[in-house]
Protein backbone atom coordinates (compact mmCIF):
# COMPACT_ATOMS: atom_id res chain seq x y z
CA UNK A 1 0.00 0.00 0.00
CA UNK A 2 1.18 3.51 -0.22
CA UNK A 3 4.15 2.60 -2.78
CA UNK A 4 5.52 5.78 -4.98
CA UNK A 5 8.14 6.54 -7.43
CA UNK A 6 9.90 9.68 -8.01
CA UNK A 7 10.90 9.98 -11.51
CA UNK A 8 12.80 13.11 -12.23
CA UNK A 9 11.35 14.27 -15.97
CA UNK A 10 12.37 17.06 -18.40
CA UNK A 11 9.44 19.54 -19.94
CA UNK A 12 10.75 19.74 -23.57
CA UNK A 13 11.84 16.55 -25.50
CA UNK A 14 14.52 15.97 -26.55
CA UNK A 15 16.07 12.84 -27.79
CA UNK A 16 15.23 9.73 -25.54
CA UNK A 17 13.97 12.20 -23.16
CA UNK A 18 10.37 12.22 -25.09
CA UNK A 19 7.05 11.52 -23.89
CA UNK A 20 7.06 7.16 -25.44
CA UNK A 21 9.85 6.94 -23.61
CA UNK A 22 8.55 8.30 -20.18
CA UNK A 23 4.98 6.10 -21.13
CA UNK A 24 7.03 2.77 -21.25
CA UNK A 25 8.44 3.77 -17.75
CA UNK A 26 5.26 4.25 -16.00
CA UNK A 27 3.69 1.15 -17.97
CA UNK A 28 6.76 -0.78 -16.18
CA UNK A 29 5.64 0.53 -12.93
CA UNK A 30 2.02 0.41 -13.77
CA UNK A 31 0.40 3.11 -11.25
CA UNK A 32 -2.84 4.09 -10.25
CA UNK A 33 -1.64 7.21 -9.43
CA UNK A 34 0.14 9.83 -11.15
CA UNK A 35 1.15 13.58 -9.40
CA UNK A 36 1.36 15.84 -11.62
CA UNK A 37 3.85 18.91 -11.25
CA UNK A 38 0.93 20.75 -12.12
CA UNK A 39 -1.26 23.40 -10.37
CA UNK A 40 -4.88 23.01 -10.07
CA UNK A 41 -5.79 25.90 -12.32
CA UNK A 42 -3.17 25.05 -15.00
CA UNK A 43 -4.12 21.23 -14.91
CA UNK A 44 -7.82 22.27 -15.53
CA UNK A 45 -6.96 24.38 -18.46
CA UNK A 46 -5.11 21.33 -19.76
CA UNK A 47 -7.40 18.72 -19.25
CA UNK A 48 -10.72 19.93 -19.36
CA UNK A 49 -10.09 22.23 -23.00
CA UNK A 50 -12.00 21.58 -25.46
CA UNK A 51 -10.03 19.81 -28.23
CA UNK A 52 -10.77 22.09 -31.10
CA UNK A 53 -9.67 24.83 -29.61
CA UNK A 54 -6.83 23.25 -27.60
CA UNK A 55 -2.93 23.96 -28.78
CA UNK A 56 -1.06 20.86 -29.48
CA UNK A 57 0.58 19.39 -26.25
CA UNK A 58 4.28 20.34 -26.01
CA UNK A 59 5.27 19.42 -22.90
CA UNK A 60 6.67 15.88 -22.17
CA UNK A 61 4.76 15.01 -19.25
CA UNK A 62 1.34 15.87 -20.50
CA UNK A 63 1.80 14.87 -23.78
CA UNK A 64 2.81 11.15 -21.88
CA UNK A 65 -0.09 11.10 -19.58
CA UNK A 66 -2.59 12.15 -22.04
CA UNK A 67 -1.61 9.08 -23.86
CA UNK A 68 -1.69 6.97 -20.83
CA UNK A 69 -5.15 8.09 -19.79
CA UNK A 70 -6.41 6.77 -23.02
CA UNK A 71 -5.36 3.26 -22.50
CA UNK A 72 -5.33 3.24 -18.52
CA UNK A 73 -7.78 3.62 -15.73
CA UNK A 74 -6.01 5.54 -13.40
CA UNK A 75 -6.26 8.80 -11.67
CA UNK A 76 -3.61 11.95 -12.02
CA UNK A 77 -3.95 14.60 -9.87
CA UNK A 78 -2.20 18.30 -9.65
CA UNK A 79 0.02 18.86 -6.69
CA UNK A 80 2.06 21.93 -7.34
CA UNK A 81 0.77 25.42 -6.20
CA UNK A 82 0.62 28.90 -8.57
CA UNK A 83 3.09 30.76 -6.98
CA UNK A 84 5.85 33.37 -8.93
CA UNK A 85 8.37 35.56 -6.87
CA UNK A 86 9.86 36.24 -10.21
CA UNK A 87 8.23 37.44 -13.97
CA UNK A 88 8.72 35.37 -16.93
CA UNK A 89 10.58 37.70 -18.23
CA UNK A 90 12.71 38.23 -15.01
CA UNK A 91 13.64 34.26 -14.94
CA UNK A 92 14.43 34.14 -18.47
CA UNK A 93 17.00 37.55 -18.34
CA UNK A 94 18.99 35.42 -15.62
CA UNK A 95 19.11 32.20 -17.77
CA UNK A 96 20.22 34.57 -20.56
CA UNK A 97 22.93 36.09 -18.13
CA UNK A 98 24.24 32.49 -17.14
CA UNK A 99 24.25 31.40 -21.49
CA UNK A 100 26.77 34.56 -21.40
CA UNK A 101 29.57 32.91 -19.70
CA UNK A 102 31.04 29.82 -21.41
CA UNK A 103 31.59 27.66 -18.16
CA UNK A 104 27.93 27.83 -17.72
CA UNK A 105 27.48 27.01 -21.31
CA UNK A 106 29.68 23.90 -21.16
CA UNK A 107 27.96 21.78 -18.58
CA UNK A 108 24.61 22.84 -19.75
CA UNK A 109 25.94 21.71 -23.26
CA UNK A 110 27.22 18.41 -21.52
CA UNK A 111 23.79 18.23 -19.95
CA UNK A 112 22.02 18.71 -22.67
CA UNK A 113 23.86 15.57 -24.87
CA UNK A 114 23.66 13.59 -22.05
CA UNK A 115 19.87 13.88 -21.90
CA UNK A 116 19.18 13.10 -25.39
CA UNK A 117 21.67 9.98 -25.78
CA UNK A 118 19.90 8.27 -22.40
CA UNK A 119 17.09 10.19 -21.72
CA UNK A 120 15.55 9.62 -18.28
CA UNK A 121 18.44 7.11 -17.36
CA UNK A 122 20.70 10.22 -17.16
CA UNK A 123 18.31 12.36 -16.22
CA UNK A 124 17.70 10.30 -12.57
CA UNK A 125 22.05 9.50 -12.33
CA UNK A 126 24.37 10.40 -10.03
CA UNK A 127 25.96 12.10 -13.31
CA UNK A 128 23.28 14.34 -13.53
CA UNK A 129 23.15 15.33 -10.28
CA UNK A 130 27.32 15.93 -10.31
CA UNK A 131 26.99 17.79 -12.83
CA UNK A 132 24.30 19.70 -11.38
CA UNK A 133 26.29 20.97 -8.54
CA UNK A 134 29.29 21.51 -10.76
CA UNK A 135 26.42 24.45 -12.57
CA UNK A 136 25.52 25.53 -9.25
CA UNK A 137 29.48 26.61 -8.32
CA UNK A 138 29.48 28.13 -11.75
CA UNK A 139 26.07 30.32 -11.38
CA UNK A 140 27.69 30.83 -7.74
CA UNK A 141 30.83 32.54 -9.19
CA UNK A 142 28.83 34.26 -11.77
CA UNK A 143 26.61 35.55 -9.05
CA UNK A 144 29.58 37.38 -7.61
CA UNK A 145 31.52 38.59 -10.52
CA UNK A 146 28.95 39.76 -13.19
CA UNK A 147 28.22 43.33 -14.30
CA UNK A 148 24.72 43.24 -12.98
CA UNK A 149 25.35 41.27 -10.13
CA UNK A 150 23.18 42.88 -7.29
CA UNK A 151 20.09 42.33 -9.53
CA UNK A 152 20.81 38.72 -10.55
CA UNK A 153 21.43 38.08 -6.98
CA UNK A 154 18.17 39.10 -6.27
CA UNK A 155 16.65 36.83 -8.93
CA UNK A 156 17.95 34.32 -8.27
CA UNK A 157 17.31 34.33 -4.61
CA UNK A 158 13.56 34.39 -5.32
CA UNK A 159 13.80 31.71 -7.68
CA UNK A 160 14.94 29.44 -5.38
CA UNK A 161 13.12 30.39 -2.58
CA UNK A 162 10.26 30.33 -4.89
CA UNK A 163 11.25 26.31 -5.77
CA UNK A 164 11.35 25.99 -2.18
CA UNK A 165 8.26 26.49 -1.43
CA UNK A 166 6.57 25.01 -4.61
CA UNK A 167 8.60 21.45 -3.48
CA UNK A 168 7.16 21.53 0.02
CA UNK A 169 3.56 22.01 -1.02
CA UNK A 170 4.04 19.10 -3.72
CA UNK A 171 4.96 16.77 -1.32
CA UNK A 172 2.50 18.29 1.17
CA UNK A 173 -0.36 17.64 -1.59
CA UNK A 174 0.91 14.42 -2.13
CA UNK A 175 0.74 13.18 1.61
CA UNK A 176 -2.66 14.88 1.98
CA UNK A 177 -4.11 12.86 -0.62
CA UNK A 178 -2.43 9.56 0.09
CA UNK A 179 -4.14 9.94 3.41
CA UNK A 180 -7.85 10.67 1.82
CA UNK A 181 -7.71 8.13 -0.60
CA UNK A 182 -6.31 4.45 -1.33
CA UNK A 183 -3.72 3.42 -3.65
CA UNK A 184 -1.02 0.60 -3.92
CA UNK A 185 1.54 2.30 -6.55
CA UNK A 186 1.93 6.04 -7.63
CA UNK A 187 4.18 7.76 -9.78
CA UNK A 188 5.21 11.44 -8.92
CA UNK A 189 6.57 13.41 -12.31
CA UNK A 190 9.03 16.12 -11.67
CA UNK A 191 11.45 18.36 -13.33
CA UNK A 192 15.03 16.71 -13.11
CA UNK A 193 15.93 20.22 -11.47
CA UNK A 194 14.14 19.65 -8.45
CA UNK A 195 15.72 15.95 -7.98
CA UNK A 196 18.71 16.58 -5.37
CA UNK A 197 16.23 19.32 -3.25
CA UNK A 198 12.76 16.87 -3.70
CA UNK A 199 14.86 13.76 -2.39
CA UNK A 200 16.06 15.76 0.46
CA UNK A 201 12.51 17.03 1.85
CA UNK A 202 11.25 13.73 1.04
CA UNK A 203 13.62 11.79 3.70
CA UNK A 204 12.96 14.75 5.94
CA UNK A 205 9.23 14.98 5.40
CA UNK A 206 8.93 10.93 5.80
CA UNK A 207 10.75 11.47 9.34
CA UNK A 208 8.61 13.90 10.62
CA UNK A 209 5.13 12.16 9.31
CA UNK A 210 3.25 9.81 11.42
CA UNK A 211 1.79 9.17 7.89
CA UNK A 212 4.49 7.02 6.23
CA UNK A 213 4.75 6.48 1.80
CA UNK A 214 7.34 4.01 0.41
CA UNK A 215 8.95 5.86 -1.79
CA UNK A 216 11.20 4.76 -4.43
CA UNK A 217 13.95 7.16 -6.70
CA UNK A 218 13.65 6.20 -9.88
CA UNK A 219 17.41 6.05 -11.36
CA UNK A 220 20.42 3.78 -11.34
CA UNK A 221 19.67 1.69 -8.67
CA UNK A 222 15.73 2.87 -7.95
CA UNK A 223 16.65 2.97 -4.76
CA UNK A 224 14.13 3.17 -1.93
CA UNK A 225 13.97 6.02 0.65
CA UNK A 226 13.75 3.55 4.28
CA UNK A 227 10.75 4.73 7.14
Amino acid sequence: MYNITFIGTQHRELGKCNSEELYKIIELINPDVIFEELPIESFNIIYNANSLNSKPDVVTEIKCVKKYLQNHKIKHVPVDVDIRYISDNEQNWMYDTFEKYDDYNKIDNEQSLLTAHHGFNFLNSDKNLYLSKQKNIVIKNILGIDINKNELFRIHHLFNEQNDIREKAMLHNIYNYSKENQYTKAVFLLGSGHRKSIISKIAEYDKLSTFKLNWTIYGETNRTISQ
